[in-house]
């Protein structure tokens, strides 16, 4: 093959032909894998080829790019230097007029990636020359060298990938406890490592991390939080040196080779055929040194279920859960636990407070009470829901668009129905032209695919502009499930089961977003037990701290107590009933001691407390004052009243 420059052949009638007199503007493109780097190949080797190939030819070199550490199997979207090469060709003026690389596999290992790269390049007027062979495109010679290269690059890799896949399955079947590849499982470290014959035994140092956490868990019936929290106290971190999280340590811990002593390779995730035959070999269960015994694995999975459940309490519903955003920014779920034989005690709590990394510090996020929260927003739903007025307004958001913009919904929809035409006409032109250069059905569908992936992006912009046209077509329709929607409001929302609450906020896709602190008195979110015993006897409160003559009426049914510690007791008892505050801060106002919480459960179990309060009958008294739960908040959501009119039908089906 000559090294002058020639004209273009005209064979070649969708690129354009520069003059034979004018010099072509070359830049090359270098690659390197990170397995070509370890071997000591750069890209300057890569650079000496292509830099005497373009003086050879006589080209202008403008430029050089080039991706260093990059497989060949990635796009050139996916490579930094190549995706800038393919953007600076479809610049106007064009800065160059042929890439050169020195060999095919530089442009891509997949005979798919080499000819879509070499296709795309010519849809533009770019030519691609390869050093190896020294062929290139600008002549029909040199186009079919490179057709016959890209091909066997397919092949080659294709037997490549076959032999390698078929070694792996060779030494998964034979090797005992054969290291397939990748980190080894915790518990374990590869033997042999690098050598064909690697295979995993048992790490001595995370063996004894297992069966620390056996003995935590078994023998002193922790759950894996409080195991979790035990090991990061002892200064004992994970693999990668970090403090461990309780998802960490359960999936280390609970893992199929501790438990099992057997690594599966092929499992659930392994490549299959269309069919749903695995592609590279069928799955072997590859067995390995056990660290613990199958007794032990048994009562490690018993204790943890036993952990779990226990640790779960009660069981409730919280609608609210992950619609609650805190001032963190994190979401709020719905938590509960006994707070006695007969009381349970629900709240929502912020994610953020505690963190499933242990070794992250809590937010500060207050817990809120939730059958207050959940009454307060249940309210504000219940009052939007049953004003037709205010739904049409979230309806027409939930649209996205007023009544009066259906005309500007035609207009879009007969632009796009313009550029689908025009996208149609683009692609007949292309294959018109692809069938010309003889081109097979491969090259005919690589041609056309990007143009059918944008046609497929405009006709579901159009789809879309449609159903909203639909949609305010159907205003009156909407109008009536918006009346209907007001009026099963009013009738049915107040008295509506918590499960079918969820159902209504899941379609509404509620959110809560809090905007202030809880208040100092409920910051813990626990329900107070003094008020909560106030508000069942259906009794009021004294206004202040008893006068001596009101104490002398009630002492007698008191134990004496040392420096009026009873007395500050019994005063500091009626303030938390008066305040709802929390037993720390009663004390600091009052002066009274820890034992206060202590006198008031005592006296009610015994029913003193009953006793006093009727002796106190002729004392001024408030009604008992409602506590401050909540704290400011922003309520928003949507309404598809088409949805919500069939919401108890759905809530059947589950919730959210």
């Amino acid at each position: 093959m000559s090294n002058e420059n020639t004209a273009l052949p005209s064979a070649l009638e969708t690129l354009p032909r520069p003059a034979s007199t004018r010099t072509l503007r070359a830049v090359d493109y270098l690659r390197v894998s990170t397995e070509e780097q370890k071997k000591g190949y750069g890209v300057a080797r890569q650079s000496r080829k292509t830099t005497r190939h373009i003086a050879l030819k006589r080209w202008a070199h403008v430029g050089t790019y080039k991706d260093e550490g990059v497989s060949g199997s990635l796009e050139a979207a996916d490579r930094g230097d190549l995706k800038r090469l393919m953007d600076a060709a479809q610049q106007t003026p064009r800065p160059f007029d042929i890439v050169v690389v020195p060999d095919g596999r530089v442009i891509g290992r997949k005979g798919r990636a080499f000819w879509r790269w070499v296709w795309a390049l010519e849809d533009i007027g770019v030519f691609v020359a390869v050093v190896a062979d020294d062929y290139d495109n600008t002549t029909t010679e040199g186009r079919k060298k490179m057709r016959r290269d890209a091909d066997y690059a397919e092949t080659e890799w294709e037997t490549i990938r076959d032999r390698t896949q078929g070694g792996l399955q060779e030494k998964a079947e034979l090797t005992p406890a054969a290291h397939i590849g990748g980190r080894p499982p915790y518990g374990y470290r590869i033997a042999n490592k690098g050598t064909p014959g690697s295979y995993l035994v048992i790490d001595e140092g995370e063996a004894k991390v297992i069966k620390h956490v056996y003995d935590l868990v078994v023998g002193e019936g922790l759950n894996l939080r409080k195991a979790t929290i035990r090991v990061n106290t002892e200064g004992i971190t994970a693999r990668s040196g970090k403090a461990w999280t309780r998802d960490n340590l359960r999936d280390r811990i609970m893992s199929t080779p501790v438990l099992d002593g057997v690594l599966v390779f092929r499992g659930k995730h392994a490549i299959t055929d269309e069919d749903g035959h695995p592609l590279w070999g069928d799955s072997v269960s590859i067995e390995l040194p056990r660290i613990l015994t199958e007794e032990q694995s048994a009562e490690l999975r018993r204790k943890v279920a036993e952990t779990a459940k226990h640790s779960s309490g009660k069981r409730s519903l919280y609608p609210l859960s992950g619609r609650v955003v805190g001032l963190c920014g994190m979401a709020y779920s719905g938590f509960g636990y006994a707070s006695s034989e007969r009381e349970y005690a629900r709240f929502y709590r912020c994610s953020g407070g505690t963190p499933r990394d242990l070794s992250q510090k809590s937010c500060g996020c207050s817990r809120i009470d939730a059958d207050a929260l959940e009454k307060h927003v249940w309210k504000h739903v219940t009052e939007i829901a049953s004003d037709s007025k205010k739904l049409q307004e979230l309806a027409g958001e939930w649209i996205g668009m007023a009544e009066g913009d259906t005309s500007a919904l035609v207009d879009r929809i007969a632009d796009l129905d313009q550029q689908i035409e025009g996208m149609n006409a683009s692609i007949t032109a292309v294959i018109v032209a692809t069938a010309k250069q003889s081109k097979a059905a491969d090259a005919i569908e690589a041609a056309t695919a990007v143009l059918h992936e944008e046609l497929q992006q405009l006709q579901n912009l159009r789809d879309e502009a449609a159903e909203w046209l639909a949609e305010m077509q159907e205003s009156d329709q909407r109008t009536r499930d918006l009346i209907a929607l007001a009026a099963m409001a009013q009738k049915s929302f107040p008295d509506m089961a918590p499960k079918q609450q969820a159902a209504i906020l899941s379609m509404l896709e509620l959110k809560v977003t809090i905007t202030g602190s809880v208040p100092d008195d409920r910051r813990g979110g626990v329900p107070c037990t003094v008020r909560a015993w106030y508000a069942a006897a259906g009794l009021e409160v004294p206004t202040a701290s008893l006068s001596d003559e009101d104490w002398e009426r009630v002492a007698p049914m008191l134990p004496e107590g040392r420096r009026g510690t009873v007395r500050r007791s019994v005063d500091a008892i009626f303030y938390k009933a008066r305040t709802g505050k929390s037993w720390p801060e009663v004390i600091k106002a009052t002066g009274a001691t820890r034992q206060a919480s202590k006198h008031f459960n005592s006296w009610v179990s015994d029913d003193t407390w009953s006793r006093v309060n009727a002796a106190l009958t002729g004392v001024d008294q408030v009604a008992l004052p409602e506590p401050r739960l909540l704290p400011s908040m922003v309520i928003e959501g949507r309404v598809d009243p088409s949805a919500m009119l069939n919401a108890e039908e759905r809530s059947r089906r589950g919730c959210r």
